[in-house]
């Protein structure tokens, strides 16, 4: 238990009534007694107060009014620690309350720090999205074009004989650079697969092809999540060139290109054929899913066809075309098209 000053003065109190109580009952029967000069012999066992033997010390006047002046002071010394004692426990009180109040304001201060440190998260956040809209806003106005129809010339990144490299804002992509081909065929095609010198390994996983890969102005893939958002409406042109190794040009052209959602692994849906090209060409894979070395999605349940190839494609039973096999090899490894006979040294596939 704690001792304060409140019980203390209440101690004090009560010694100072119980010693006062203890000489008025030994010497008030005594007439003649000043309960200040009174000693108390031995106690008797009687319990008549009468009995008790006292003896007592007849005094000056003097000293009597001394005594009283004593005693008086005691009164007040006694009422003042009354006091005293009721205003200590009345402080301690204020105390106890005023501590409670503290440890409140406490737990509201670290509520609200709390709050604080959220609060500047939440801000610190949209200002990093401010910023990023900022620096959208401030980009060359291709950065807000979502296909090769809307660029102009004066905006492009880089350049070559047939196109231009420009920044496009692909839907769930977000800004991404593209070569666009102005010149082929009335112009505006994207184009998201070329091979022409070989110095691109294009046997690479699902991932390399989910994102693409490559030199926009040389061999690259775009990526097949661009692919299906920039066809995911349809009506979608879709047109191959390519030049064969003897310097024979095809083109493959195709009025209905699409390719569906991740989630069905990027399937093709693709029509409507005129062109040059030998061999079925993609009509054979029509309705398939992509497939890749760590990805086996092809209709041969004997064999992983982009392992068998060397390569990643809409496969069905590995046949027809490999337009993402091996740049130097022959045979089904090799990069061709209709026939492994038919080598290439160059192609270019494009959407518009």
């Amino acid at each position: 238990m704690r001792i304060t000053n409140g019980i203390i003065a209440s101690c004090i109190l009560g010694m100072i009534s119980a010693a006062d109580q203890h000489e008025e009952m030994r010497c008030k029967a005594r007439p003649g007694c000043h309960l200040a000069k009174c000693e108390p012999g031995p106690l008797s066992p009687s319990l008549n107060v009468n009995e008790y033997p006292v003896t007592c010390v007849r005094t000056s006047a003097q000293d009597w009014e001394e005594y009283k002046e004593l005693k008086s002071e005691m009164r007040i010394m006694r009422t003042d620690l009354t006091s005293y004692a009721s205003r200590i426990s009345s402080l301690e009180n204020e105390n106890k309350k005023t501590t409670a109040e503290m440890e409140a304001l406490k737990t509201k201060l670290l509520k609200s720090e709390q709050s604080n440190k959220a609060l500047l998260k939440e801000l610190n956040a949209l200002g990093i999205k401010t910023n990023d809209l900022e620096s959208h806003l401030a980009e060359p106005n291709t950065a807000l074009l979502r296909s090769c129809e809307d660029v102009q010339l004066e905006s492009a990144l880089a350049r070559n004989d047939s196109g231009c490299v420009f920044k496009l804002d692909i839907p769930e992509v977000g800004i991404t650079n593209v070569f666009c081909d102005v010149t082929d065929d009335g112009g505006n095609w994207t184009v998201f697969q070329r091979r022409m010198n070989g110095d691109v390994n294009f046997s690479r996983g699902w991932d390399d092809y989910v994102k693409g890969f490559g030199d926009l102005q040389g061999d690259h893939w775009l990526g097949l999540e661009a692919l299906h958002q920039m066809t995911k409406t349809g009506n979608m042109e879709m047109k191959i060139k390519m030049i064969t190794k003897n310097g024979v040009y095809w083109v493959a052209k195709y009025s209905n290109f699409q390719i569906g959602p991740g989630s069905d692994k990027y399937r093709l849906t693709v029509s409507g054929y005129s062109g040059n090209a030998s061999g079925a060409g993609l009509a054979y894979y029509n309705n398939q899913q992509f497939s890749t070395k760590d990805a086996d999605h092809d209709s041969r349940s004997s064999l992983n066809c982009a392992i068998n190839r060397e390569g990643a494609w809409w496969y069905n039973s590995c046949a027809w075309s490999n337009l993402n096999g091996h740049f130097s090899k022959t045979g089904d490894k090799g990069f061709w098209w209709g026939s492994n006979s038919n080598l290439l040294r160059f192609s270019e596939m494009k959407i518009c």
